[in-house]
């Protein structure tokens, strides 16, 4: 019994939970006392490296789980926004530390993250759709998001009308508008499956996770879109260390699908061998 707590769901949520506290306080600490010269570079590949870390495990759980049933094709759904996410940053860190230059705001990076929007939602609304959570909390959900996406919209709006009088230019503002809209799209299913999963021992851990990651990013980006519209472009590290946060939970929830949610045989002959051996 002596290596039985690696299987052990709880002694694995707990080290798991302590792992994201600590990759997110050392990336944030990196960011925050980096000083001006330094801060691009460890605000860039501290997301490039989580972003990283969490397609590495979509990946690897998407190679695992095939490409067949619901699973299949969601998980690999799932990676492939991840792979189009983690692209935009790279992308996005070669316009800040290879090429030099301000980065374009639209740019060809942002192009890439809407794209990834599409796979994301995909693996969220089949999966919502498959178990179907119920009524009353979809409509109590709904109606959270619709109140935040409303609220950040009129938020962001105002603060691009009061910046020199003529705002944001029409794109940008149209675009950071979008990020919150479609944030909204992906966190209101990944609640409504946490509320269903909620009383399983194994089921319930994932979703709080992504969730918790959804919701971050969320912040992030409203933050983002805000500071943007207010002509704060010089403070728009601050929402950086939120970035980083979402991306190491995601990787932490799909820790969690590779573990628990694919079958190992090799593993559930060692846990056999432990029990009866």
């Amino acid at each position: 019994m002596h290596g039985r707590g690696a299987f052990d769901p709880a002694s694995v949520r707990r080290r798991l939970a302590g792992t994201i506290a600590l990759a997110t306080v050392v990336a944030t600490l990196l960011i925050v006392f980096s000083g001006d010269d330094l801060r691009p570079f460890f605000t860039n590949w501290t997301i490039n490296i989580a972003a990283g870390a969490a397609l590495g495990m979509a990946l690897v759980a998407s190679f695992r789980q095939g490409a067949g049933g619901l699973y299949g094709k969601t998980t690999a759904a799932f990676a492939f926004g991840l792979a189009l996410w983690f692209a935009a940053e790279l992308l996005w860190t070669y316009y800040q530390l290879g090429a030099g230059i301000e980065v374009p705001y639209p740019s060809p990076a942002d192009a890439l993250w809407m794209a990834g929007y599409g796979p994301m939602a995909y693996h969220l609304l089949k999966t919502y759709r498959f178990f179907s959570a119920g009524k009353k909390t979809l409509a109590l959900v709904v109606a959270v998001t619709s109140a935040f996406v409303a609220y950040t919209c009129m938020a962001v709006v105002g603060a691009s009308v009061q910046v020199g009088g003529g705002g944001e230019e029409p794109l940008a503002l149209a675009l950071s508008l979008a990020y919150v809209v479609l944030d909204g799209l992906l966190l209101a299913p990944a609640v409504m499956l946490l509320a269903n999963f909620r009383r399983g021992k194994l089921t319930s851990t994932p979703w709080a996770f992504l969730s918790a990651s959804l919701a971050i990013f969320a912040v992030a980006d409203v933050g983002f879109a805000y500071y943007t519209a207010s002509g704060l472009d010089g403070l728009i590290w601050h929402w950086d260390p939120l970035y980083n946060a979402s991306y190491i939970i995601m990787a932490a929830t799909l820790f969690w699908h590779n573990r628990f949610f694919i079958f190992d045989k090799g593993r559930a002959k060692k846990i056999w061998q432990q029990d009866n051996l």
